[in-house]
């Protein structure tokens, strides 16, 4: 076996290892916010509001490290045209490193990377900007716009 033949699975351990870290620097207990329900690497907590779910997913180019938070089901009361358009405002204006979402009835808050020369700052950055808007914006929207608090 080559050198480089477990690229792939040296950078998986890699980025689990700086995943744990940055969740444990957070004030996370690793082992009891780990998914082992599923075949890839994920992590749920809550932060603040918000759940949010990091996991290691195996794309065909490379491993990528994706952070999700739902942050708010809408219903038959939500104008979603406008909630819509007020999301994508705040690409705009206010939301930066991040996206809204909308799968199903929920809006999400995303950020997705390649692993490829991920460092420890980059997956902190990544985990904290969306946990934080996530909690910022859930009840923010909510009292906007209706709904409820994705996951309540």
């Amino acid at each position: 076996m080559g050198l480089f033949e477990n690229g792939r699975e040296a950078n998986l351990e890699s980025c689990v290892a700086m995943v744990e870290q940055v969740l444990g620097d957070l004030g996370h207990e690793t082992g009891s916010v780990r998914n082992k329900a599923v075949e890839h690497p994920e992590w749920c907590f809550k932060h603040g509001s918000a759940q949010v779910t990091v996991s290691l997913i195996q794309r065909e180019d490379f491993t990528h490290l994706r952070v999700v938070a739902p942050v708010i089901t809408t219903d038959a009361r939500v104008n979603v045209l406008n909630l819509y358009r007020r999301l994508l405002s705040l690409h705009t204006t206010e939301v930066h490193g991040a996206a809204f979402a909308a799968y199903r009835n929920e809006v999400h808050l995303v950020a997705d990377r390649s692993t490829i020369d991920l460092d420890l700052s980059e997956v902190h950055d990544i985990i904290k900007r969306v946990s934080d808007y996530a909690d910022h914006y859930d009840d923010l929207l909510v009292e906007e716009f209706g709904g409820r608090l994705a996951r309540e």
